[in-house]
């Protein structure tokens, strides 16, 4: 059994790998179209995963589809981010555009959690291959890898729900098809669509064709990641009301979109995520409007900024349109919330997500009725339906856990000599998969002056919140190890 295990997971991670060169060889060929010194580097980075990956599928090529059950898909899908950070900082070491591999893993972490914290201090210089590489860790990360590989490798079989279960921790795992491996290849039909589509409006609104899919690569993904040190603040209004228009859909889950494509608009009606989501970001836009508004700036750019910057940090983008940092407590207080909140369950965004936020909400105000009613029977509804008592348990849970973390990590941070500030607003901000903070790690702030040990926690936030907790402490469970 244990034996059946192991090569499972060779194999998954072994097709892992190639998939992963298969993304460095297209980043190579942006790196010959440009002629850059980064040609050597992604060569050697893609021999190498690929002869890594093909040595862990070599001696169990042509064995039966894999039985992958519930605990054998929470290993895979927590190895699977590790994994591929690993070889991801590669063509940055190699080139040495980072040349510390432990700040180069940092940078790849954060690229495919897509979290958008960096520790360049000057993008512009990387050359256009890196560049390329290091926005496509944002758009596979917000896929999700393990939707990739379920639509890839054809010998996961039925284990692909296990994978799938893994690595979706929400209150609710839609399915799009009886079948997972047509519901993953839905999704990234629709990703794909949508990136392309902004690929080509942001070019035609006058970003370069490279900083065009770039910046899509980073929208889509809800990623951040941006070719300019000073994130999208220097492109014009057109170009920052395209970003967000596209950075909305990032954080609607896919089912909706596909409902919307479909034509199927009363479902969309009638989903009481969606409605929230449009309506936090109608209210927080109004609320930062009328908090930072003057006369200097403007009645149109303080809009667009306050717009800007709610959709870009509810969605967990990361991008930055003006210094955030500036516009006093009580607006920073909105962002830091809707960095806690995130949007919607099954988007490419992170944080607690909009879901939970509403059953934390929905189950207090039953709490309180029943103190005042106690005799009554008040079962949690959610879209006209009972929510099962296990669901509310599991959010409760997630959220205790998601709290205790936050807090952990801020007195670690603060342990090892980081600013309170910047510990409470870099731990939201990773744990959320965000990116920008406060403070000194704040809108235009760089991770790169940290000690190795702040950056490690960041690191550990980064994992811990793409993968939404769970996945990762059930492993350091006693029974998770149990027969």
């Amino acid at each position: 059994m244990i034996k059946q295990r192991l090569i499972t997971l060779c194999r998954v991670l072994g097709m892992l790998l190639i998939l992963e060169a298969g993304f460095m060889l297209l980043s190579l060929g942006v790196a010959i179209i440009y002629k850059g010194n980064d040609i050597v580097p992604l060569l050697i980075s893609t021999i190498i995963t690929l002869f890594v990956g093909l040595f862990l599928r070599i001696p169990v090529i042509g064995k039966d589809i894999l039985q992958i059950d519930r605990k054998l898909g929470f290993l895979i899908v927590a190895l699977i981010w590790l994994i591929m950070s690993i070889f991801g900082a590669l063509p940055y070491f190699f080139g040495g555009y980072i040349p510390n591999y432990a700040n180069a893993f940092f940078e790849t972490m954060s690229g495919f959690t897509t979290t958008s914290a960096t520790i360049i201090e000057d993008v512009e210089i990387i050359p256009k291959g890196i560049l390329f590489w290091r926005s496509l860790t944002n758009w596979i990360g917000g896929i999700g890898i393990v939707v990739i590989v379920i639509s890839f490798i054809p010998f996961i079989g039925g284990g692909g729900m296990a994978l799938f279960s893994a690595e979706v921790n929400g209150p609710h795992k839609n399915k799009l098809s009886p079948h997972i491996t047509t519901t993953a290849k839905i999704i990234i039909s629709i990703y794909t669509s949508l990136t392309i589509i902004a690929a080509l409006l942001l070019w035609i609104g006058g970003m370069t064709l490279f900083d065009a899919i770039c910046h899509a690569f980073s929208t889509l993904s809800s990623g951040g990641f941006s070719t300019k040190n000073t994130s999208i603040t220097l492109y014009s209004p057109l170009i920052q009301y395209l970003l967000i228009i596209f950075m909305i859909p990032s954080g609607i889950n896919f089912p909706i979109m596909y409902y919307a494509l479909k034509g199927r608009f009363k479902k969309i009606i009638v989903n009481e995520e969606f409605k929230v989501y449009i309506y936090i970001i109608i209210i927080s836009t109004i609320l930062i409007f009328l908090l930072v508004y003057n006369t200097h700036l403007g009645l149109e750019a303080t809009f667009r900024h306050s717009l800007f910057q709610v959709v870009s940090i509810i969605t967990s983008a990361g991008f930055v349109s003006m210094d955030y940092t500036n516009w006093g407590v009580s607006a920073s207080l909105i962002l830091f919330l809707l960095m806690f909140s995130g949007a919607m369950s099954g988007s490419t965004t992170g944080g607690l997500k909009i879901i939970r936020v509403l059953v934390l909400f929905k189950n207090a105000k039953n709490v309180i009725h029943q103190n005042l009613h106690k005799n009554a029977y008040l079962p949690l509804k959610f879209e006209k339906k009972v929510i099962d008592q296990r669901v509310i348990n599991n959010v409760l849970g997630m959220f205790l856990l998601y709290l205790a973390t936050f807090i952990v990590a801020v007195l670690l941070l603060v342990g090892v000599g980081v600013g309170f500030e910047e510990a409470v607003g870099g731990s939201i901000s990773c744990l959320s998969n965000m990116g920008t903070g406060f403070g000194e790690i704040g809108a235009f702030g760089n991770y790169g002056e940290l000690s190795w040990s702040a950056k490690a926690i960041f690191v550990s936030l980064m994992y811990v919140g793409r993968l939404e907790l769970v996945t990762v402490f059930a492993l350091f469970m006693p029974a998770f190890w149990k027969n």
